[in-house]
């Protein structure tokens, strides 16, 4: 078993355990992908990805993907590794991930298919698949693009270079970047908060910055009525709305208020 998966409370928690360098292979990727199929029949409402040993992933197992292989074989591992990718972003659930070691090649495009990235501060990023003549092939190269920005995607890519924690988090790839043995923990607690919280809310959020980023804010305007009239049919706003009313807005500030994700 090349991915974990267990639940705790509300949040899923998908491990890749094929240490020490965690290389990515079809069977990891997709294992990833069933450990989503498990988070969605057990009503997860946010999902942290790990790993086990000293490498989040050192990048794809070269010989294991690639050896002999031709054109036809990659257009049929992409044709269906792009419609799951696209899946991921698009959970109507938070997803969190925490990267300690190496996390090069597919692993730096798994990051980035996460809404929050968390890093431990000896951590290392790049899209180096220019190393072996290839682009990148879980679409990292265009995600980068909303990250890190246009000139550094390209010098990224175009350099296979290999980056520090600290520069992946000036340059906007990371949210937080943590002690080694704190980033887990840390990334645990901050799941663990959005497991808790307005799920619906969540969703409708995620969908109106994918879009903006997919297709422009103008493009995100128009599903905001859509996207923003569901949320006034939870219990989580309904609820939220009368303890307001009723308790003032300190319950706010204090951070009282309590959600179902329904």
């Amino acid at each position: 078993m090349t991915v974990k998966f267990k639940m705790d409370g509300n949040l899923a928690i998908a491990t890749f355990a094929d240490g020490p360098m965690n290389l990515l292979t079809m069977k990891s990727f997709y294992g990833l992908m069933e450990a989503v199929d498990q988070a969605i029949e057990n009503k997860a409402r946010a999902l942290l990805t790990l790993a086990e040993g000293d490498h989040f992933c050192a990048g794809a197992h070269v010989v294991e993907n690639f050896l002999g292989q031709d054109a036809n074989f990659a257009r049929r591992m992409l044709s269906g590794a792009i419609p799951e990718m696209h899946r991921f972003e698009n959970l109507p659930f938070p997803t969190i991930i925490a990267v300690r070691g190496m996390c090069l090649g597919g692993g730096c495009e798994i990051l980035q298919l996460h809404d929050i990235a968390f890093a431990s501060e000896t951590a290392n990023f790049g899209q180096v698949e220019a190393r072996i003549g290839t682009t990148t092939l879980l679409g990292g190269a265009q995600r980068l693009v909303a990250r890190v920005g246009l000139q550094r995607a390209k010098e990224m890519v175009l350099t296979a270079g290999i980056y520090d924690a600290k520069t992946m988090l000036d340059w906007g790839l990371l949210n937080k970047v943590y002690a080694d043995d704190a980033v887990e923990a840390k990334a645990y607690t901050f799941a663990k908060r959005l497991s808790e919280g307005p799920t619906v809310a969540y969703a409708a959020s995620k969908h109106m910055i994918n879009a903006a980023v997919s297709h422009g804010m103008g493009a995100a305007d128009l599903r905001l009525a859509d996207a923003a009239a569901g949320t006034f049919a939870t219990g989580d706003m309904v609820g939220s709305v009368n303890r307001f009313a009723k308790e003032g807005a300190d319950i706010l500030v204090k951070g009282l208020l309590e959600f179902k994700g329904e």
